[in-house]
């Protein structure tokens, strides 16, 4: 007879420290670091027979993030756009269609490199059209800066160095284990792609970036035969350039300031604002990897109202090419006006996503929204579930 799955035993599993290394990720604090990715992710439903017409949902998203870190500075720029497009099963149904485009962008200066307390300078431009409506909202524009307190870290090149290296052991080509220091000297050589690209161009920099990776190994005795062969820099080139991996970071992050509104949606006057925000990231094992992001501003007018945004993500890695994404989005607008209603809104969604190859991966999603507004007979008084089949291009 077949027991029953204990919850309590499967999230300590999932939890649990894996100590096939003794290395951390945490353990990896070099600040310099570049990422850079960018997807395009289509999921589309059509259904027809025994309903008055082909009835369709459908969406397309994109985005593009990219990070540049360095001790005394931190950029980034990061865009989202979402299409959607749905029709109904009646006869009367017409076609809607809606997009939503975002851009943020920051910079952080650190006064003292070694140290952790920033200012920052910040934008924010976006344009949308709602679905169910016939033209796009006014655009939105705002700029900000403040100061914060805190770094988070960049800990992929480590990541890509434990797959090298149980590829490696896997084939026999270690002839003892790596001490952590090897670990951190092979990840700063990774963590240098970006250096190598551009010193040796695109066709060439993986000759020169595999030997330099191979150069450390030698020089530490690890080699059999104290060299790679074909087979060991056939595996590093798998691992480092055909197989993904998603991002892995640590550390936290305050900011709080002020913002002024250039253009809003409804059109409404410019106003100042005050901003703060939270980052928190933490690889629980090598795995699994949490991500918590918290923002909360407000407008400075005669009506204040408060809007706080909490998103809760956590990746784990199954397999070297299948990941599970889950996510939890909590977003809350609170007005003080009278007679205003506050809209509180979850979003729940839970993906499977195998990748294919290293620009193309499928996925299953299963996705829950939840809307309190108060308002009955609004269209969202219950629950919106959908499951959804997907593809997604890595352009970056």
């Amino acid at each position: 007879m077949f027991r029953k799955l204990n919850p309590l035993l499967l999230v300590t599993t999932l939890l649990m420290p894996i100590s096939t290394w003794a290395i951390e990720l945490t353990d990896y604090t070099t600040v310099d670091s570049f990422y850079q990715e960018a997807f395009v992710n289509s999921q589309f439903n059509l259904r027809s027979g025994n309903q008055d017409q082909t009835s369709i949902d459908g969406n397309a998203t994109g985005n593009y993030d990219i990070t540049y870190s360095t001790l005394p500075f931190v950029w980034g720029i990061r865009g989202d756009g979402k299409l959607d497009i749905n029709r109904g099963k009646n006869e009367s149904a017409s076609t809607e269609k809606g997009y939503d485009f975002l851009l943020h962008g920051n910079a952080d200066k650190y006064f003292n490199p070694e140290g952790l307390l920033l200012g920052y300078g910040s934008f924010d431009l976006g344009y949308r059209k709602p679905m169910g409506v016939d033209d796009a909202d006014d655009p939105f524009a705002k700029i900000g800066g403040g100061v914060g307190y805190g770094r988070v870290i960049n800990a992929t090149p480590l990541a890509d160095i434990l797959r090298v290296m149980e590829e490696l052991r896997k084939y026999g080509l270690l002839t003892k284990e790596p001490s952590d220091q090897i670990y951190l000297a092979m990840a700063a050589v990774v963590a240098k792609e970006e250096e190598y690209k551009s010193k040796y161009g695109f066709a060439d920099y993986k000759v020169y970036w595999i030997d330099d990776l191979e150069k450390v190994l030698q020089k530490a005795g690890l080699l059999k035969n104290n060299t790679l062969g074909t087979v060991g820099v056939i595996k590093i080139q798998d691992v480092l350039i055909n197989e993904p991996i998603s991002i892995r970071k640590h550390g936290w992050i305050g900011k709080v300031g002020a913002g002024f509104v250039l253009s809003s949606y409804d059109g409404s006057e410019s106003d100042p604002s005050v901003d703060a925000s939270f980052e928190y990231a933490y690889p629980v094992n090598y795995e699994l990897q949490l991500i918590n992001l918290a923002s909360y501003s407000t407008i400075l007018a005669d009506d204040i109202t408060h809007h706080f945004n909490n998103r809760f993500s956590l990746t784990y890695e199954i397999a070297d090419r299948i990941d599970w994404e889950n996510a939890w989005n909590l977003d809350m607008i609170l007005p003080t006006e009278d007679n205003a209603d506050n809209t509180i809104t979850n979003s729940l969604s839970s993906s499977f996503r195998y990748y294919i190859s290293n620009l193309v991966d499928a996925n299953v999603t299963l996705s829950m929204t939840q809307v309190e507004d108060d308002i009955d007979n609004n269209g969202n008084d219950d629950a919106d579930t959908s499951l959804l089949f997907g593809l997604r291009y890595r352009l970056k």
